[in-house]
């Protein structure tokens, strides 16, 4: 699998000791907010997962709500950084090796962090008032920059609504795929997360999205 552009090593150092117990709060968030429904969620959840009294929590988030939101926004801003770079070198592949390519990168980034996709996941089926919910604006700026990336660097002759339904398409089944992997894995009668459940998730992708790909998007290998 072509783990190139995957992860990146972003972890800050020389830390106050204020500045490290936020960093462990948004550690032990991500991970409770990853396996269970923000509503479902709790600052007592967090502060176990962390290994702290729950009650440092509210001094550095007074809010469950703002705590997710922060959460949300590293996902998205590590998201936006690493996206930028599945796109590099694509167009010197054959439209065929060039998806392979571009999912085998998404699955990678997944397996290195998997939080994102994970929370996403949790919450999307349970959010009756979308604009009422917590980091609504982050889901948006998660579809919107990957559209807007993909418009940038991949050269087509689609027009825009094309676009948008492939781009909306493709991110919600991968992120169906990825986010909710253990599930999908033991349905296909795989042990848990594995080689072979990835191998299933670029092959399917790549079998339901080429032609269209091949169609619309990148037209002129097409013709």
């Amino acid at each position: 699998m072509d783990t190139s552009k995957a992860t990146g090593n972003n972890a800050p150092r020389n830390l106050t000791k204020g500045e490290a117990t936020r960093r462990r709060i948004l550690d032990a968030a991500r991970k409770v907010f990853s396996e269970n429904p923000y509503h479902a969620a709790s600052v007592r959840m967090v502060g176990k997962a962390g290994g702290f009294d729950h009650p440092i929590i509210h001094y550095y988030f007074p809010k469950k709500a703002g705590l997710f939101e922060c959460v949300m926004e590293e996902h998205v801003v590590e998201f936006r950084t690493f996206m930028e770079h599945w796109f590099d070198g694509l167009d010197a592949y054959t439209t065929d090796k060039g998806l392979a390519v571009f999912i085998e990168r998404i699955i990678a980034f997944h397996i290195a962090n998997k939080d994102l996709f994970r929370t996403l996941m949790q919450n999307t089926a349970h959010v009756e008032n979308f604009d009422q919910f917590p980091a609504s604006a982050q889901y948006e700026v998660f579809h919107d920059s990957f559209l807007k990336t993909f418009r940038k660097k991949v050269h087509h002759n689609a027009s825009d609504e094309e676009v948008s339904k492939f781009v909306y398409s493709f991110t919600v089944l991968a992120a169906n795929y990825l986010g909710a992997s253990s599930t999908y894995a033991r349905f296909l009668g795989m042990e848990g997360e594995c080689d072979a459940y990835w191998d299933w998730v670029k092959e399917t992708i790549h079998y339901l999205f080429l032609p269209r790909m091949e169609k619309i998007i990148f037209d002129s290998e097409s013709k």
